[in-house]
């Protein structure tokens, strides 16, 4: 038996503080998804590099109501970057950008906005996700199979217009933010593939720690590379493994590879320590293939036919003193100039 692995990329520009400042602009997919320092590629470009020495595929959730406010063509050219790479991209959103192109447009302020799907009026929501698949399939060529929420934030009735819009697969729970967003009225399992409302969901993987952190509810990490060390990425996919969990997925950002000082991005600077998170997953995955059968979510879709249902529902555990060095290390981290 092996555990199927999927790394996701959440794709997606930045308001950059243009709603709390009107001199200020969104972020240019140049700074939030290719993060180009002077010439070099330290986003998804640096991505699909390491991807491709290990021929292995992510699956890119690209935003794309961004393209409302920089252009279709613009998310157009990143799209295809990532697909002329080999990788997979579907859908994901945020409704800051249309209601910022709503305001570009009109030249007033919406008397109503939010960023989440899930929160838009529900007459409105099934005309905002056709439109998002029609923008999707005009940058990538396809009609996307499957759905990240931005933020999380997700809903029995939003997976029923997921549905209805040809869906079949959605990737929106994180069981850390369930509470805040992420399902809250909904009773669904952590780290299983599920079928709810008609749809199947599939969760961000958690982990358990025993090392107190107010930021985390229910005491449980997700399996986001940007909070986790070498050694709690290895005992999560080692614990999956043993434990007979079928599916694993982790996530990743467009600019996750990169530090960011200032709401414009004024100043931007490799992230060592996370990238080299990131590279030691892949080659820990690539090393292991007996264990581990890194795929895509467009696959996974393909294949919900004959979806494994979960053998042991499991949290992977992560201890305590890996997760206090971690955050000793991410303290450390977070001054910009080191």
């Amino acid at each position: 038996m092996t555990t199927n692995v999927y790394l996701t990329v959440d794709t997606e520009n930045s308001m950059g503080g243009a709603w709390g400042n009107p001199t200020l602009r969104p972020i240019s997919s140049d700074h939030r998804i290719f993060c180009k320092i002077g010439q070099q590629d330290y986003g998804i470009g640096w991505m699909c590099r390491e991807l491709n020495a290990r021929k292995l595929r992510a699956t890119f959730f690209g935003e794309v109501f961004a393209g409302l406010v920089f252009g279709e063509a613009d998310t157009r050219s990143w799209m295809q970057v990532l697909l002329d790479n080999g990788q997979e991209v579907q859908l994901h959103a945020h409704l800051n950008f249309f209601y910022y192109a709503q305001q570009m447009r009109d030249g007033v302020r919406p008397p109503f906005r939010t960023d989440n799907l899930a929160d838009a009026p529900p007459a409105q929501r099934p005309e905002l996700l056709e439109r998002a698949c029609e923008l999707f399939r005009r940058a990538a060529g396809y009609f996307p199979a499957a759905f990240r929420a931005g933020n999380w934030c997700c809903d029995g009735d939003l997976l029923r217009d997921l549905r209805r819009a040809g869906i079949v697969l959605d990737c929106s729970f994180n069981p850390t933010l369930q509470g805040r967003g992420s399902f809250d009225r909904d009773a669904l399992t952590p780290n299983v593939l599920q079928y709810v409302e008609g749809i199947w969901e599939f969760p961000i993987t958690v982990a358990s720690q025993t090392l107190p952190d107010p930021a985390l509810r229910h005491g449980v990490r997700p399996f986001d590379l940007v909070s986790m060390s070498c050694w709690e990425i290895r005992r999560l996919l080692d614990s999956a493994y043993e434990s007979g969990m079928n599916y694993v997925s982790a996530v990743f950002h467009s600019f996750s590879g990169v530090k960011i000082r200032g709401l414009q991005h004024a100043d931007m600077k490799p992230d060592r320590i996370v990238r080299k998170r990131f590279l030691f997953l892949l080659d820990y995955l690539s090393a292991n293939p007996e264990k581990f059968r890194v795929s895509t979510i467009g696959q996974l879709a393909r294949e919900l036919d004959c979806a494994s249902p979960a053998r042991y529902p499991a949290v992977p555990t992560l201890g305590f003193l890996h997760p206090l060095a971690r955050k000793a290390v991410q303290v450390f981290n977070s001054i910009y100039w080191v």
